[in-house]
């Protein structure tokens, strides 16, 4: 109580007798205190000891992060969330809090950020992530590769590279990329999801079904892991397993009209033909709605460009 009415110093005394036992949980709780009270220095000392005690609590990250950035240590403090979203890639409140810092970073600090030191491995890896965003992956490849000769062993940068490998089916490329983050960080979901994905389009479902599973586990919200995981799956004949792969994402994309094709094929397969007739059905008319849909925008659009153009103002009337 003592610590969240701001008075840190009397918390601290009171709280030293339990730092045999509860460490993690004092250091945290007196690293908050500090951060409420604008100690800024003091709350990151403290933070840091808790987030060794404590490496998978995320809340620890968070308060880091923002200690850091509070204290005008801005690549401190994306370094720190970027190590969390490393481990954790869709962490909402890691990303909503990255955004917040880079928005409070003025041009004129991005700019001095730059002018000191212009190869600091963020400096390029937020280069490469504007280029990602634009998709204009051999720009972004440059920047990251760049950020890693800095940085070899930065969470999170071998993934970046691989995955701009991955997008532009550059796959042994790729491949290679993705393990070498998998060695810095072995939890990383989509960096083992499109390794899985590359082996099952290789041809080496073994070793691309366990990857895929372990992305699963990681993160059993990963639709494209569910949907490699189900090819692998029926290229084994694994009937069974393919189509619990399948049902999730029908059930998660009612849309789709391949998963459902996909599920008539499989279907068939077992010998349930009149759940792959089914299946084929749902299929062919999600197709045709698609059609339809392209259609209608067709119509829409030729009808805008159709309409007169507004008449031009003389500014000399």
């Amino acid at each position: 109580m003592l610590a969240k009415l701001g008075k840190c110093e009397e918390s601290k005394s009171m709280l030293s007798p339990l730092a045999l036992s509860f460490r993690p949980e004092v250091e945290q709780a007196l690293g908050d205190c500090y951060f409420r009270m604008y100690s800024f220095d003091e709350a990151i000392l403290h933070l840091r000891i808790a987030r060794e005690l404590q490496p998978n609590r995320q809340e620890v990250w968070i308060e880091l992060g923002r200690a850091y950035a509070s204290a005008g240590r801005n690549q401190d403090a994306i370094s720190t969330l970027r190590a969390w979203l490393a481990q954790n890639p869709h962490d909402p409140d890691a990303l909503y809090w990255i955004g917040r810092i880079y928005n409070s970073m003025s041009q004129k600090v991005l700019d001095e950020m730059i002018v000191k030191n212009p190869n600091h491995y963020l400096v390029r890896e937020l280069e490469g992530d504007q280029w990602r965003l634009k998709q204009d992956y051999e720009k972004a490849l440059q920047a990251y590769q760049a950020a890693l000769k800095v940085a070899p062993d930065a969470p999170g940068l071998h993934f970046n590279v691989g995955d701009v490998y991955y997008q532009m089916m550059k796959l042994p490329e790729a491949s290679e990329q993705l393990k070498q983050e998998l060695k810095i960080n072995p939890n990383h979901p989509q960096a083992n999801f499109e390794l899985g994905d590359i082996d099952i389009r290789q041809g080496d479902t073994d070793d691309g079904i366990v990857y895929l599973q372990r992305a699963l586990k990681l993160d059993p919200e990963l639709a494209g892991a569910h949907r490699s995981l189900a090819r692998g799956l029926l290229s084994q004949k694994r009937y069974e397993d393919a189509v619990r792969e399948l049902l999730w994402l029908a059930k998660a994309d009612p849309a789709d009209y391949t998963t459902h094709a996909i599920l008539a094929s499989a279907y068939r397969q077992m010998g349930r033909l009149e759940e792959a007739r089914k299946e084929a059905e749902i299929s062919q008319k999600l197709i045709q709605a698609r059609e339809t849909g392209l259609e209608h925008l067709k119509t829409e659009e030729q009808e805008i460009n159709d309409l007169p153009s507004p008449p031009t103002c003389n500014p000399h009337q």
